[in-house]
């Protein structure tokens, strides 16, 4: 198992506060409130493709990815743990452009950037590049609501040209405790 695909793990969950600092962080109309929480990977389940062609699924128990609002109200941190890495994603929106950025770093040397949208539903669609890339190559993030309780993360990745790699990973993610609407 590469360290990449436990990083993109961990990129995927996105968790919830307390209900009270949740249902705050909703009334103060931060964007990713329905972001804030705890969760984990799905059935510890999780695949990839890393030659182009072959799906790999893998077993991650104990994933975990606490998100929480920072001290901004368009703000939020997760922290993600699992047995064999850690790491950190801060999504910012600029209200004026309509547009989230991305911050991420996992590890020894994943760190991430870039740009996205969110839409009415909550779901999230990115552009991202990463240090520890083919130079160029980019990533297309798309986390998707499957319920107020579970989403969908999905990352493909591109060349330098715009051209599909046949590499992707993703999984399904679940709160690990519901919060009080």
């Amino acid at each position: 198992m590469k360290s990449l695909s436990i990083s993109v793990l961990l990129l995927l969950a996105v968790p919830l506060p307390a209900p009270a600092q949740n249902a705050a962080a909703a009334r103060a109309g931060n964007p990713f409130a329905r972001f804030f929480g705890e969760w984990t990977l799905k059935g510890d389940r999780f695949q990839q493709v890393w030659d182009g062609k072959t799906v790999e699924t893998l077993s991650i128990p104990r994933h975990h990815t606490k998100c929480a609002a920072v001290n901004t109200d368009r703000s939020v941190l997760c922290v993600v743990n699992t047995p064999d890495l850690k790491g950190h994603i801060l999504w910012t929106y600029d209200d004026a452009r309509k547009q989230v950025h991305h911050l991420s770093h996992f590890g020894q040397a994943r760190t991430g950037f870039g740009t996205g949208q969110l839409n009415d539903r909550s779901d999230l669609h990115m552009t991202l590049h990463f240090q520890d890339e083919p130079e160029g190559s980019y990533r297309i993030y798309d986390y998707q609501w499957v319920s107020n309780d579970e989403y969908a993360m999905m990352s493909r990745q591109f060349d330098r040209d715009g051209k599909p790699t046949g590499n992707w990973y993703g999984g399904s993610f679940v709160r690990i405790a519901p919060t009080s609407p």
